[in-house]
């Protein structure tokens, strides 16, 4: 924090201060006030009410943002849960093709007959399992 900032608020908060000691001070002696003791306590108490409702309005605004943030967090939470579930599906899918594929490859190497069917069928489930990645956005 720049010192000009915090020079500001030492100032704001002195002035308020006083403001406040005078405000306490007119209040008790209410009933013996003069006219022109009147008007500044009038003019204390609007300044006063008014730095009250700034206040009031600044912290809300922090609220708000801090419950977007907090929305928002969740939200990107929940992403990265979804997305990570779907990197499991995804692995456990190529570990089941990756076995398949094995067992073709064993079979192909046994002269086996039927190598070439489920070597068709093997294809056919990867381009399966590719165009059904794709197409999730």
């Amino acid at each position: 924090m720049s010192p000009r900032p915090m020079a500001e608020r030492v100032a704001r908060a002195r002035a308020r201060a006083t403001r406040r000691e005078t405000l306490l001070i007119l209040l008790n002696r209410a009933d013996r006030l003069s006219a022109a003791e009147a008007a500044r306590l009038a003019k204390y108490a609007r300044a006063e009410l008014a730095e009250a409702d700034e206040l009031r309005r600044t912290v809300q605004g922090q609220q708000r943002a801090m419950q977007d943030a907090i929305a928002r967090t969740r939200a990107a939470e929940a992403a990265i849960v979804e997305v990570e579930a779907e990197r499991n599906q995804a692995r456990a899918a190529l570990e089941r093709v990756r076995g398949e594929l094995t067992a073709i490859n064993r079979d192909v190497h046994g002269k086996n007959p039927y190598a070439l069917a489920g070597l068709r069928t093997a294809a056919a489930r990867i381009r399966a399992a590719l165009d059904e990645h794709q197409e999730q956005p």
